[in-house]
């Protein structure tokens, strides 16, 4: 689907009204059996995937919704992604509490693995998504929060609503897998612009993740600068079992 139909929230919300509602499935799923609305839709301009979350959400995860609701930190999430230029999913947010994002028939990774066996991974792929997760402070990266493009054999990383958080030493699934199968290109230097993007982004960062809490913002510019140290996916492994 076109990028910039997510523009406009006015458009997408006429896509929806005028679609049909499919059946979405919520078993096998672990991240489609929480309690927020969650509902796809096909439309002229292609198959929408709407979630809503709650207060029950949000006290759940321990979130200060004053400082970005679960919907708000997905969409800056993808807003940071997109500059990154990490392939994701276009994305808009309706309002504080629902997000719309394009629908990709793609397999996640838990029913890739479950039905084709192991994921083929590249280093520098997951070298991108690593920076990307440590800078937005995943902690709920599993394998149905990735979905596996197996003709380019890349990570598309979704479902990033558990974002800006304080670090639990959650390890991405995509990284489990990476440090058990590719142990002798763990420390290998990775050649990729992804390094001087998050440069560039320093300046503007509280402009694409506008986050109230000073604690959060603290510790968002702080794994910034840790990334500018990085050169290997090691290197980011390290962060996550002794973060500074």
């Amino acid at each position: 689907m076109d990028a910039y139909l997510f523009k406009d929230a006015d458009q997408i919300r006429n896509l929806i009204e005028k679609g049909e509602e499919l059946p979405l499935a919520l078993q096998d799923y672990p991240s489609r059996g929480q309690t927020a609305v969650q509902k796809l839709y096909q439309t002229k301009s292609g198959k929408l995937f709407l979630k809503k979350v709650n207060d029950r959400n949000h006290r759940e995860c321990r979130i200060d919704v004053e400082s970005g609701t679960l919907a708000e930190r997905e969409f800056w999430a993808h807003k940071l992604a997109d500059v990154l230029g990490l392939n994701t999913p276009p994305m808009t947010l309706l309002d504080p509490l629902t997000t719309v994002q394009a629908w990709l028939d793609l397999p996640d990774a838990h029913h890739f693995i479950t039905e084709q066996g192991p994921l083929t991974l590249n280093p520098q792929d997951v070298f991108e998504c690593a920076c990307f997760d440590w800078l937005t402070g995943q902690i709920d990266r599993h394998d149905a929060n990735y979905l596996y493009d197996f003709v380019n054999q890349k990570i598309i990383l979704i479902d990033s609503a558990f974002a800006f958080l304080k670090y639990n030493g959650s390890l991405p699934h995509y990284l489990q897998m990476f440090e058990i199968s590719s142990s002798q290109t763990l420390a290998s230097k990775q050649n990729s612009r992804i390094l001087q993007k998050l440069e560039t982004t320093r300046a503007r960062l509280t402009v694409l993740v506008p986050l109230k809490a000073a604690s959060e913002c603290y510790a968002l510019k702080r794994r910034l600068d840790q990334l500018l140290t990085v050169k290997s996916v090691a290197d980011i492994i390290g962060f996550y079992r002794k973060p500074k």
